[in-house]
């Protein structure tokens, strides 16, 4: 395990990474349970012949030691499993934690807050005082993630008495009904509780401990019952919502164990299908369930669709997963969730809320990525198994077939546009004119998986993405970002992937392929622009403002999509590979690119004038050109031949009537 002393304090760190630390744990739970269990046999049967006593007593030691350090495993895995974790420098894919944390004497604390909170969560929400309720919500705020606090207070309550104690809570702000007044006074703090409850229960969730597998079986049993027995006549309630609202509203925050969100969505997507073909109401609750963001909290999909995106693997089992639709023909829950479902308004009054089909675009993602929103991709996410290249293709062909799917929803786009960033490859194979040598041009990080994504789907797909203006900068930047890592490393490295032209021709095909593809979705932004009648001023210091906070990542994954090939263990990028092209093509977009006069030349100010496109993708893509090679001639030649790309784009537009709705393309 390797640490590094914090300069800022003397602090010891570890660096864990949480799939490999749980499997060890898992292993050593078995062993020392088989170890201790088989010798103290053997020590029964042999010691009547006086054989082998110390010897298996030796063995007997070392299963005492393994089941006396599994707890602090355990915590050290807890601690890993907290989201707001940093990365541990210079090695992809783990976490740090601090040291001082995994002790003895804190485990015996969180067992002793553990208890104290089970018997304040025991009881019925209403009885708890003010003082009681801060005090439980504090204890869950600082211990949800340390062992074995989770573990105990969540096993303890069990599946039905976590779901009333939430649904309890939620509503003490609520009036008691026949008009009388509530004095419940800290509704305003309910978001913290519902986040603090919700990570406590994500953490228990990665337990394998007796009782949370009994409350993971039972949880995805009580999913289409209601929470409650149902009391007396002539006034007993209808026994409250039913457990999928109440759980689902659980999952908005935390890394819940992935085989839990599968078995628990195999379930849902059976309930949500007969609720919604059903004749009630689409999932009508009563009283309210969620109080963080701006819906209501009355469809289970939302908050399932969030803890998705926070699981990328279970993301990816959960899209590809089918089932029988109304028709009886297999149909995947991605086609369900984004082609067929007509999603409950679960707006709050006087608000709109998109929040549902949202995080369906955040959850598709993780899906696609193999990692969460907003992080970066590496160079082992990039390596896109099977499952997520066909969900990619699944979507570009969805889109591609009813543009509506995406323009209804524009609000889908940035999710869309972070996937395709991660799909350039794939994405320029599709668009580039060299169909027998392309892939050699383009290579993708798995080499035997690619997306398969055809041309008229593409060109479709990236205009309806382009319209929105967050789809059209994430594809753009991505894209130069892309296209200059390639550059760089054809020019350092001719030839490397087999790709039969000199360095020269290489660079000009890579220039006239980024004009294909800038033109698309310039048409794509130009046509909505002048649609929609925006402002001509597409690029002002507000967005290079935003632009500079989430650029850096976009620019860091396409770098990694670029240079997946030249990288050692560890994802270190061989041979001087850094993306120092990419970078620069970034602060260019964002601050403009000297001229002959040393003045800065903005690009991409105008998206309501393709004459001001064109020109800004020209010297973009020349000084990538420039930044990428070093050399003058190969930025002129480039230029030529991005604006020859360009205008083979609206060819392309308009054979395959990109922007037209409802539209099956031929080919």
């Amino acid at each position: 395990m390797d640490k590094d002393d914090n300069a800022s304090g003397g602090i010891v760190f570890s660096g864990i990474d949480p799939d490999a630390l749980k499997g060890t744990i898992d292993s050593v739970s078995r062993d020392q349970e088989t170890l201790q269990t088989r010798a103290s046999y053997y020590k029964t049967e042999l010691a009547y012949y006086g054989l082998g006593a110390e010897e298996l007593q030796d063995i007997l030691h070392v299963a005492s030691w393994a089941r006396d350090e599994l707890p602090m495993l355990k915590r050290r895995y807890h601690l890993s499993m907290n989201m707001d974790n940093s990365p541990f420098p210079g090695f992809k894919g783990m976490v740090q934690i601090n040291e001082a944390r995994v002790t003895r004497a804190a485990n015996a604390a969180a067992a002793k807050d553990a208890k104290r909170a089970t018997n304040l969560a025991k009881k019925d929400p209403e009885d708890l005082t003010p003082e009681e309720l801060d005090e439980l919500t504090t204890l869950f705020a600082l211990n949800h993630d340390q062992y074995p606090f989770a573990e105990k207070v969540v096993g303890a309550l069990g599946a039905a008495k976590t779901l009333q104690l939430w649904y309890g809570i939620s509503n003490l702000g609520s009036a008691p009904g026949y008009g009388r007044p509530s004095d419940f006074k800290s509704s305003d703090a309910l978001d913290e509780v519902q986040r603090n409850l919700s990570l406590t229960v994500a953490a228990a969730t990665n337990s394998d401990a007796p009782a949370m597998v009994r409350w993971k079986k039972d949880m995805v049993a009580l999913g289409g019952n209601p929470i409650a027995e149902p009391g007396p006549p002539p006034y007993g309630s209808s026994g409250g919502p039913n457990g999928f609202l109440v759980m689902s509203n659980l999952m908005r925050f935390g890394d819940y164990d992935d085989k839990f969100l599968e078995d628990y969505g195999t379930a849902l997507i059976k309930e949500d299908k007969q609720v919604l073909n059903g004749p009630g109401p689409a999932w009508g609750a009563t009283g309210r369930l969620n109080h963080v963001g701006n819906d209501k909290g009355n469809d289970p999909l939302t908050g399932y669709m969030k803890a998705l995106s926070n699981s990328p693997a279970a993301a990816t089992v959960f899209f590809t997963a089918k089932h029988k639709n109304e028709a009886g023909k297999p149909e995947s829950n991605f086609k369900y969730l984004f082609e067929s479902r007509e999603w409950p308004n679960d707006s709050r009054p006087g608000e709109e809320s998109v929040t549902g089909r949202n995080s369906l675009g955040h959850a598709l993602e993780a899906a696609m990525t193999g990692h969460r929103p907003g992080e970066q991709a590496t160079t082992e996410t990039a390596k896109h198994t099977k499952a997520q290249a066909d969900l990619f293709s699944s979507l570009v062909t969805s889109v591609s077939q009813d543009q509506d799917l995406l323009r209804n929803h524009e609000y889908l786009s940035d999710s869309f546009a972070n996937i395709s960033a991660e799909y350039m490859p794939d994405l320029h194979r599709a668009l580039t004119d060299d169909k027998t040598n392309g892939y050699k041009l383009y290579p993708t990080a798995n080499a035997k998986i690619v997306a398969g994504v055809k041309e008229h789907d593409v060109v479709r797909f990236l205009h309806a993405v382009a319209r929105n203006p967050e789809g059209y900068d994430t594809l753009n930047i991505s894209q130069h970002a892309f296209a200059a890592s390639l550059m760089e490393q054809q020019k350092k490295y001719p030839g490397v992937h087999g790709y039969s032209r000199d360095t020269e021709e290489t660079i000009k095909k890579i220039a006239y392929d980024t004009g294909c593809f800038q033109g698309v979705i310039g048409q794509g932004r130009y046509f909505e622009a002048n649609e929609s009648g925006v402002s001509a001023a597409a690029r002002d210091d507000a967005w290079k403002e935003s632009a500079s906070t989430w650029g850096g990542s976009v620019v860091g994954s396409a770098t990694a999509i670029a240079t997946a090939s030249f990288t050692g263990p560890g994802g270190v990028v061989l041979g001087g590979l850094a993306g120092t092209a990419a970078g620069e093509v970034l602060n260019g977009i964002l601050d403009g690119f000297s001229d002959d006069v040393g003045e800065k030349k903005q690009v991409y100010q105008n998206v309501k004038d393709m004459g001001d496109i064109k020109e800004s993708m020209l010297r973009t893509t020349q000084e990538a050109t420039k930044a990428a090679t070093g050399s003058e001639d190969y930025e002129s030649q480039a230029g030529g031949r991005a604006g020859e790309g360009f205008k083979s784009a609206n060819d392309l537009v308009d054979d395959y009537k990109a922007g037209k709705s409802q539209h099956k393309a031929d080919g």
